[in-house]
């Protein structure tokens, strides 16, 4: 039975060169999941696979997806559901009454 690393690397070298940009994109994507969950957990992070310079200094895109990761959403008070749908409904339908 093969270890994962080399069914994990069979399978990389079964793709067509002109898909290998998506694999390592894919693969770059995994990495920073486990690099933020590494730094979640207090563990050591995972190397760049490619520069480490490039590491170091995240691009624009990283940058805006952890301002977007930031942003959570969250209402600091109560809704009550059934009021806010209430008046949704009744702003809605207002003009047909």
């Amino acid at each position: 039975m093969l270890s994962l690393k080399e069914q994990a690397v069979n399978i990389v070298q079964s793709f067509p060169d002109e898909k290998m940009s998506y694999v390592i994109e894919l693969l770059k994507w995994v990495l920073n999941i486990l690099d933020d969950n590494s730094k979640a957990s207090g563990e050591m992070p995972l190397a760049s696979l490619e520069n480490p310079a490039e590491a170091t200094e995240p691009t624009k895109a990283v940058k805006a997806w952890e301002r977007f990761k930031a942003y959570k959403g969250i209402i600091p008070y109560a809704i009550d559901a059934k009021t806010e749908l209430a008046q949704a409904r009744d702003e809605k339908y207002a003009d047909f009454v």
